[in-house]
């Protein structure tokens, strides 16, 4: 009766923790990495409810079914745990150690002894524990929550290699009914049980943190543009400042407004106002480098912070985002007709602030818009002139 309840616990148990990780990813569907840990404890259940209570433990049936659900549910655990962090789990690799240790202990089953199927099996996801751990501990930017899962894992995959030694060592050789009957094969089934809760609710509470930076992340958005609110701008621009600061980077500002946009709403309305503006960020996101900052700071007007970036290089830059927006055709405007847009840049100077530089930035908007509009301007030479595209039915004097 013991032994049953044993037996019970593990698979109920992966069971619990598979249905709980589908739970957290029906949260947020946004990412992915909860449905292949729920995959890995499923697979792991199965194997579980495969070794305690199929009638032939040692047949090639039963061995092949339980390793290649235990090989499964290893392989989605490091497949999991990497695609959180970021990084691509060797999945060729892993199925190849799979195959190989399945061969073995399918060559192994020839004789009664189970020691080297034991060996074949363990060495198989101990393997994959330690070399997916060893790809996931590559994310350069660790927080404590990782590394307790790596370390975990990584104790996970060490006890997997030292557990069949310890087996023969304390009981010797014995076949797979021999080896359930043991109080050792009782002390790991409570081992096995302890390991996966603690993983599990290390990876629970991982889901839990990132689904919570994803909604303050999603505050921190404007709805029309996922670019930065002006607010979150800010935050994000202050916190720029004082890194350039210490390392010494070169920051600048780029201020852009879309062209006679009061026009474009009253002419096709304010539906497809928001398209534009929309396409604006669009192609902002599509332009700017990781490193650089943007948000809508206004109605139709943004804000760019070039990292590392100098005031040449940050008009360089203004100047490929507006042949680009000039080129990009607006739901719901006519076919032939194109909106444009008009840039202020400006480079930080020694000890300046974001204020004096937005403020620089801007009047460099200001000179653009009325220079003609649909051009950069910066101090050090005048925007470029180019042909200026005005919808069908806006009037000379509309609000730029």
């Amino acid at each position: 009766m013991t032994e049953k309840i044993l037996a019970m616990a593990n698979p109920l148990l992966c069971t619990v923790f598979a249905l709980s990780f589908i739970a957290l990813w029906r949260r947020d569907t946004s990412t992915s990495w909860p449905v292949m840990i729920a995959f890995a404890y499923a697979a792991q259940a199965v194997g579980f409810f495969i070794f305690h209570f199929t009638g032939n433990p040692n047949g090639v049936v039963a061995i092949t079914a339980m390793h290649l659900f235990y090989s499964a549910g290893a392989s989605a655990m490091m497949w999991g745990i990497c695609a959180r962090n970021g990084q691509r789990a060797p999945l060729a690799l892993f199925a190849t150690i799979a195959v190989i240790s399945l061969a073995l202990m399918v060559a192994a089953t020839i004789g009664a002894n189970y020691n080297a199927r034991l060996y074949a099996a363990n060495a198989a996801y101990g393997l994959i524990l330690a070399l997916g751990c060893q790809v996931a501990a590559s994310k350069t930017e660790k927080e404590f929550l990782d590394k307790v899962i790596l370390w975990l894992i990584a104790i996970g995959a060490f006890q997997f290699f030292v557990r069949p030694i310890t087996a023969i060592m304390v009981e010797g050789a014995m076949t797979a009914e021999e080896y359930r009957a043991t109080p050792f094969y009782a002390v790991m089934v409570v081992w096995l049980a302890v390991s996966s809760l603690l993983i599990a609710l290390s990876l629970m509470i991982a889901a839990l943190t990132d689904q919570m930076r994803s909604v303050r992340e999603a505050s921190k958005l404007d709805s029309l543009t996922r670019l930065r609110t002006r607010r979150a701008f800010e935050s994000d621009v202050m916190e720029a400042f004082e890194k350039a600061k210490a390392d010494h980077v070169p920051l600048s500002l780029v201020v852009a407004d879309i062209d006679h946009f009061k026009g474009v709403n009253d002419v096709y309305g304010h539906q497809v106002g928001d398209r534009a503006i929309a396409e604006f960020g669009n192609v902002l996101s599509g332009m700017i480098r990781h490193a650089d900052v943007a948000g809508r700071i206004g109605g139709e007007e943004f804000c760019i912070l070039a990292w590392n970036c100098d005031e040449e290089k940050a008009h360089a830059m203004a100047e490929r985002i507006r042949r680009r927006f000039a080129e990009t055709a607006i739901p719901g405007m006519p076919a032939g007709n194109r909106l444009t847009a008009s840039f202020g840049v400006a480079g930080r100077r020694s000890g300046e602030g974001y204020g004096k530089l937005f403020a620089r930035a801007d009047a460099e908007l200001y000179r653009a818009k009325h220079g003609g509009r649909n051009r950069v301007c910066h101090e050090e030479m005048p925007g470029v002139v180019v042909a200026e595209f005005k919808p069908k039915g806006v009037r000379k004097g509309a609000a730029a």
